[in-house]
């Protein structure tokens, strides 16, 4: 039922650092939320690439995934360049949204990049995910814009200052 909340025990669920085992799941995740906002199928195979977890990331950034009971219901990819970060994914199991799965992450997130001494994080949003970034803090700073199968798109670009 959209807008019901679902309450989860905190006892069983985790944040982890993500092993490299894990992008085909982290993929199938990504791919799963995007899927949640009824986007064309056309659009969501043009996107594969983007939405892919590959070794390379996991390797190569920090990559954290929430666990309950040993099954991964989200994950988060941060990259850190010099004393900003991007949020490069931020995803949840469809299933999960609105039990505060992203809520944590977010946090783990901004902790995250506070030890790595990022000033700032910057996020392109998906127009869908606005309102969340907006209530943990972030602000729209302009627009990024995309195109996809010849559609204009223009993504909220967002900041956070730590």
């Amino acid at each position: 039922m959209k807008g019901e909340i679902k309450f989860r025990n905190s006892e069983f669920m985790k944040i982890r650092r993500a092993k490299p085992e894990d992008a085909e799941k982290l993929s199938e995740i990504a791919f799963a939320a995007k899927s949640y906002w009824k986007y064309p199928e056309k659009w969501l195979e043009l996107w594969k690439d983007d939405l892919t977890i590959t070794l390379q990331n996991i390797a190569e950034n920090e990559v954290y995934e929430m666990t309950e009971n040993d099954e991964i219901v989200g994950f988060y990819v941060l990259i850190i360049k010099d004393n900003s970060a991007q949020l490069e994914h931020l995803w949840i199991k469809p299933e999960n949204i609105g039990a505060g799965i992203g809520r944590k992450l977010f946090a783990h997130a901004l902790k995250k990049a506070v030890s790595l001494r990022a000033e700032k994080i910057y996020i392109a949003s998906d127009p869908h995910a606005e309102g969340f970034y907006k209530k943990m803090g972030a602000k729209r700073i302009g627009n990024f814009k995309t195109e996809v199968d010849g559609n204009e798109r223009f993504l909220p670009l967002m900041e956070i200052e730590l």
